[in-house]
């Protein structure tokens, strides 16, 4: 029976957290459901009797998060077999796997322990446990996200969108600090339950509810703090330096799906793009960049330079620039390695006389659906190939790339300004007055820490993001992956503007708030205004994710001191044993 009820706490954990996810019920979650999802996991996990248990009940959890939030995977090109069916696995083996740390203190959990718990001879052991719990699955959430198989999704801070007052301190904690205060106000929530069913036997209630107050109190000052920052933050007044005159286009068609007419699609773009165009005209104004999603074009470059200046028919692509005289971002597949068929998922920079002066390479690749482990083998071509009837996948990129617009508007700010160079610190070099710099991080790339860092330190301006996420056919993927993204706003406070296939289409202040947006799954463009904000240069963008490092250290450092003592004790009692041996032995003689 007791097993049965751990199952089912453990399940009911990874359904309410997936319920507190934005999703097809509830667009933007719910924040407050997600304050509670991790209860039922604590309460299971503190109940387990081994940690083979603790290693079955965190797999469940982290499996049945990640099949009901992403269940969308299931519809990438027929890739369902790794994007849904493999990334649910791993992740479920992956947050099994940090059970380990999160049974660590219950090792060496001893009967006498929980009465003198009851007793209130143990003043910080909610607190201690509270804490761990909730730093360990901090340090989990940041494992999940970072490296080949990151794959920030499933996570608490995705539910916190619609508590702007809480998500302001990412600017100093990046995403962690959210996850770790939602997940140890969780914690205390499970003591709370635990403690009405102890406090009838315990020795002495009072200081029961004392040891309890004490985790309590310091929660509810780290989450008044978070608040106080957030409404400071959140309410401030930024200087806007610059303003972007940019076409987002939203064409609601995604040309990579069989049956999709690729002349079409930009057929539809092109009408898209004249219309606010034309819009920015009549207003007396002079747009300064049109934005078309990623993977628009779909023939390889550079070769396809010259089949684009004849398709389509009815107006060829490169006379459609030339035409418009306005500079073009277009998502596109460009050769990397022809010998080695290494193709990247691409962002190509059109001037407004229809050049192409420049590319880059997405670096942050989907795993198992952009990049397939292995796929640089005959074998694994061949099962790709049968499965899915694609075989290469696409090569990350290497490197940050920033594209410098002129602009029509006046600067509103012509106060100091610096561009950080990448991998050179700081640098006093002033950027034109009349121009911004763009850097575009592809789809998946706007969730990767290490890119839009380094894109950032690059000197970009605004971070201009081009997704086709058409394919998931759902609300919940798309708004799921805005929720994502808005969080490099608040981080850098920069802003941050998106065009989208088929949505989320939006411009994003440094608070995380939009500015701008298109309605989801509807062929539609906007005619943005995008607010350019002076640079600023955060503790995260100093520090990036320094939060979950230093309690990975902490963990650690309490593992090893924790051994340490018990080799100690060991040796001790070894060698009390051995001395009243001796003892015996010379009073018998």
């Amino acid at each position: 029976m007791r097993q049965i009820l751990q199952v089912f706490c453990s399940t009911f954990s990874g359904i309410a957290l997936a319920l507190a996810i934005p999703n097809e019920i509830l667009a933007f979650g719910s924040p407050f459901i997600a304050m509670f999802a991790l209860t039922p996991l604590y309460i299971a996990l503190i109940q387990s009797k081994s940690s083979k248990e603790a290693f079955w009940l965190c797999a469940l959890q982290g499996a049945v998060t990640h099949l009901l939030s992403s269940f969308w995977l299931g519809n990438f090109y027929g890739f369902a077999v790794f994007t849904l069916g493999a990334s649910d696995i791993g992740t479920g083996i992956l947050e099994g796997m940090m059970s380990l740390f999160f049974y660590f203190p219950l090792l060496f959990k001893k009967s006498q322990d929980d009465l003198e718990e009851l007793a209130g001879a143990k003043p910080f052991s909610v607190s201690f446990r509270t804490v761990w719990f909730a730093g360990t699955y901090t340090v989990w959430e940041w494992v999940k996200s970072t490296g080949f198989l990151a794959y920030p999704w499933g996570t608490l801070s995705m539910t916190s969108y619609k508590w702007p007052l809480i998500t302001q301190i990412a600017d100093i904690t990046g995403v962690y600090g959210i996850t770790f205060l939602f997940a140890f106000f969780a914690a205390l929530f499970g003591e709370g339950i635990m403690l009405m069913g102890n406090i009838a036997r315990a020795g002495n209630g009072q200081a029961v509810l004392k040891n309890y107050r004490q985790p309590l109190i310091c929660c509810s000052v780290l989450f008044a703090l978070t608040i106080a920052y957030g409404i400071v933050q959140y309410t401030k007044k930024r200087p806007q330096a610059k303003t972007l005159h940019a076409v987002l286009v939203q064409q609601n068609k995604d040309p990579w799906i069989k049956g999709v007419s690729a002349d079409d699609v930009i057929t539809i773009s092109q009408r898209l793009s004249e219309e606010k165009v034309k819009q920015f005209r009549t207003e007396h104004k002079k747009c300064d960049l049109v934005v078309w999603s990623e993977a628009m074009l779909t023939q390889l470059f550079p070769m396809a330079k010259d089949f684009y200046e004849y398709f389509p028919e009815e107006e060829p692509f490169f006379s459609f620039v030339r035409r418009m005289r306005t500079p073009f971002i277009v998502g596109a597949p460009v050769v990397m390695d022809a010998k080695k068929h290494h193709n990247g998922n691409s962002a190509l920079f059109i001037d407004r006389n229809g050049n192409i002066v420049g590319s880059y390479q997405k670096m942050h690749l989907v795993p198992f659906a952009e990049l397939i482990p292995g796929n640089q083998y005959e074998f694994v071509q061949k099962l790709l190939k049968k499965l899915v009837g694609f075989t290469y996948g696409w090569t990350p990129g290497a490197r940050a790339v920033l594209y410098e617009i002129p602009l029509s508007a006046e600067m509103k700010d012509k106060g100091d300004w610096e561009i950080v160079p990448e991998n050179k610190g700081l640098s006093s070099q002033k950027p034109p007055l009349n121009t911004v710099l763009i850097s575009t991080p592809i789809c998946f790339d706007d969730s990767a820490a290490e890119v839009c860092r380094a894109m950032h330190a690059a000197g970009s301006e605004i971070f201009m993001n081009i997704t086709n996420d058409s394919w998931s056919k759902t609300r919940s993927a798309e708004i799921q992956h805005f929720v994502v993204s808005s969080f490099r706003a608040i981080e850098y406070r920069t802003t941050l503007a998106r065009c989208a296939n088929s949505g989320f289409t939006c411009v994003v202040a440094p608070n995380g708030s939009i500015i701008e947006s298109l309605p989801l799954f509807e062929e539609c463009s906007l005619a943005a205004e995008i607010p350019i904000y002076k640079r600023t240069m955060t503790t995260y963008a100093h520090f990036g994710n320094w939060l979950p490092k230093l309690l990975i250290m902490l963990i650690i450092l309490f593992i090893f001191l924790t051994i340490e003592k018990k080799i100690d004790e060991k040796k001790r009692i070894t060698e009390e044993n051995s001395m009243d041996g001796v003892d015996i032995d010379e009073t018998s003689e």
